[in-house]
């Protein structure tokens, strides 16, 4: 009798988390989307490519690649758009195949059902956007190991911790909103190609209010030059000297980010916990 009610109490949050999100990994990894979203990542792959191939006099330096790289091309887009596709379905779509019946073949919450998948998520999502900026650094330094400083290769590292720390970010919001809504794709879809896409010339406060902002106030620029190094930055940083405005410091956008990140994570499971499952 003993033995019985021991079988039909929860597991440990930790434990079952762990191990939902260990095999909601491998079942993540292996989708048709996650080969089209990787498709989607040769796109810098090519960039650096294109620069190997044609910036032979040097006009580019591999500094200023890079902060183009990761001012435009991951954290003004990729972050947030591999996010979305991982993260959407990580909640959303077990709820909508009815697969998710499955994980009561055990004593498990919905809590840990929740954080096992959306850590799986967000793990394809770093691991997808960090293996992208790996391959794009291989390409940049092969046979060029001229650009490979001490000043270049912790600037490549800051950049990718920010990128993963943005994947984690934007996974648990687009999961939150997976879980929320029955059709979440096009609000996500607005949040992340409108909403984080506000543009430079909007207010400095205004701008606070998205992911991007944040995260792009964590990468820095290079010392040998005062502004970012693409576009958006440069734009930003003429905005900011004729409006006086001053970039908050890196810890109030590192608690930000945290705070997006909690919040999100809470919701979701709120979320879970009231939906109907079973209909």
């Amino acid at each position: 009798m003993h033995d019985a009610a021991a079988a039909d109490r929860p597991l440990g949050l930790l434990t079952s988390s762990f191990w939902i999100g260990l095999f909601s990994f491998r079942e993540m990894i292996r989708r048709k989307r996650v080969f089209m979203v990787g498709l989607v990542l040769l796109l810098p792959v090519a960039l650096v490519l294109a620069w190997r191939l044609l910036d032979t006099e040097g006009v580019v330096p591999a500094r200023q690649l890079l902060a183009i790289l990761s001012g435009v091309v991951y954290v003004h887009f990729l972050a947030a758009i591999v996010s979305l596709a991982v993260g959407i379905s990580a909640l959303g779509e077990p709820i909508d195949e009815g697969t998710i019946v499955y994980y009561w073949t055990r004593p498990l919450t919905r809590m840990a059902i929740y954080l096992g998948r959306l850590w799986a998520a967000q793990t394809v999502s770093a691991v997808l956007l960090a293996a992208s900026m790996a391959v794009c650094f291989v390409v940049m330094v092969a046979g060029n190991f001229g650009v490979l400083t001490l000043d270049f290769l912790r600037a490549y590292l800051e950049t990718c911790l920010v990128i993963i720390l943005g994947a984690v970010v934007y996974t648990a919001l687009f999961s939150m909103i997976g879980t929320a809504l029955r059709k979440p794709m096009l609000p996500a879809l607005i949040y992340a190609v409108l909403w984080e896409s506000i543009g430079t010339g909007a207010p400095q406060k205004l701008q606070q209010l998205t992911v991007v902002f944040h995260l792009r106030n964590l990468i820095k620029a290079p010392e040998s030059a005062p502004m970012t190094g693409d576009l958006p930055g440069m734009l930003m940083e003429l905005k900011r000297a004729l409006l006086h405005e001053t970039p908050p410091p890196t810890w109030h956008s590192v608690l930000i980010l945290a705070g997006v990140l909690a919040v999100s994570i809470l919701l979701g499971v709120w979320f879970l916990r009231r939906k109907e499952l079973f209909r």
